[in-house]
């Protein structure tokens, strides 16, 4: 066979004779180099990626990595879920505390005696001024919600601790402005009478007398002096039926003679409450309240306290 080769630019040729046994040779050289270089191929894909090829156990394993895959989803998923409903559980602690200060920012308010809508706990704080970067700004990852809310929860339990201290304050201010002793027994009726030396009314003899007598028509209220507890309610010798109410800082007041009480022992009673009515039980010459005031054990004038303004 004769073999002719022309250059590119067709200005000269070469020609060969190739035999037929040496052509034979060549191809049966390029068969053999394709048949091993296929095979090399084919052994390192079959001994490397085993796992990839379409047969039965390559189609279990991708089953087997599709599962994996999908059971990490959905344990990533139950604990976002989890997450979610603590951080949703936390949040609604939080709104029931700043619900629980906004009520005692009211009672504040109150016992405060704040001018109407001088302070309203039901609008947001009046806040605004320009923004201004610091010298040296620099930016700070925001902190993850977590944290937000852990460092809220802080700031609503400093809060809780100093409005609760302050409600107590005013409680307390307001409890000695209730227990401060003044006002009349009754709403109507005449002085009957005084404390100290008089005439007994049974013997006719110099007596001292521990409190005062008011008198009034029968069923007359009877009103207490402070606001305080009632110790006694019943009976007592000389005094017949009988209220006595403890103020507290060592005040005591009793009211007596009583046609019958309106109160029991453990009541806690305010100033100008109605205690009892008017009567004449015990030793009595007729309707009226006997009034004392006791000072740390000792019985004091009550007129001191009956014509004095209130709190």
């Amino acid at each position: 066979m004769k073999v002719i080769v022309v250059k590119q630019d067709h200005s000269r040729t070469r020609s060969f004779r190739v035999s037929g046994r040496h052509l034979a040779a060549a191809a049966v050289l390029a068969v053999t180099l394709s048949v091993s270089l296929g095979g090399g191929l084919m052994y390192g894909f079959l001994k490397y990626d085993s796992d990839m090829i379409l047969t039965e156990e390559g189609l279990e394993n991708w089953k087997q990595t599709l599962l994996g895959q999908k059971q990490d989803l959905a344990s990533v998923r139950e604990d976002a879920e989890r997450q979610l409903d603590a951080l949703t559980l936390r949040l609604a602690e939080l709104q029931g505390r700043i619900t629980r200060l906004d009520a005692l920012g009211e009672r504040l308010t109150l016992l405060s005696s704040l001018d109407d809508g001088e302070f309203d706990f039901s609008q947001v704080p009046a806040l605004g001024g320009p923004e201004e970067l610091p010298d040296s700004f620099q930016v700070f990852a925001k902190p993850s919600l977590t944290d937000a809310l852990d460092k809220l929860a802080e700031q609503i339990d400093n809060r809780e601790q100093q409005l609760q201290l302050l409600d107590n304050l005013l409680a307390n201010k307001a409890l000695d402005g209730e227990a401060f002793l003044s006002g009349l027994p009754a709403a109507k009726g005449w002085l009957s009478s005084r404390f100290g030396a008089r005439t007994d009314p049974f013997t006719g003899k110099d007596s001292w007398h521990n409190g005062i007598d008011y008198a009034a028509p029968r069923g007359t209220d009877i009103l207490s002096l402070g606001a305080g507890v009632v110790v006694w309610s019943g009976d007592r010798w000389g005094y017949g039926t009988m209220v006595e109410i403890n103020h507290g800082n060592g005040y005591v007041t009793r009211y007596a003679h009583n046609d019958s009480n309106d109160v029991k022992v453990g009541d806690i009673v305010t100033r100008g409450q109605v205690i009892a009515k008017m009567g004449s039980s015990g030793r009595s010459t007729g309707p009226h309240v006997h009034l004392e005031v006791l000072e740390n054990g000792k019985a004091v004038d009550p007129q001191r306290y009956m014509y004095r303004s209130a709190k």
